[in-house]
């Protein structure tokens, strides 16, 4: 066997299946939702934590950081469920989308509320 028909058979074919309109449309809306959750999480949070602490100068940035991204996941991970989200269908990288967007727009929010 040649070194060139053996790199022939290791290559497998990739196979695309192709999407229905209304698996497109589920796959958008999904999409929205997460994307949505995670901005109405953190504008919570962001109040929560402007009320409670003010501009945070006695507490540790990493203690909220762990906090929201820890309860935010346990909220969305309830939440998903009864809007329609298919959760069973995310992997890691969805998780760490959602929760990064839950940080960003936690200290999005909470900026604009210390300004």
């Amino acid at each position: 066997m040649t070194e060139k028909e053996s790199n022939t058979e290791s290559i497998k074919e990739i196979v695309v299946i192709p999407k229905t309109p209304a698996e497109k449309k589920r796959l958008l809306i999904e999409g929205i939702k997460k994307t949505v959750v995670p901005a109405f999480i953190s504008v919570f949070f962001a109040v929560v934590f402007f009320v409670k602490f003010g501009n945070a100068s006695g507490i540790a940035w990493f203690s909220v950081f762990l906090l929201v991204l820890l309860v935010s996941y346990y909220i969305q991970k309830l939440i998903y469920p009864t809007l329609g989200v298919q959760v069973k269908d995310f992997e890691i990288k969805d998780w760490f989308y959602v929760e990064i967007l839950v940080v960003i727009y936690f200290l999005v929010f909470w900026t604009l509320l210390l300004n």
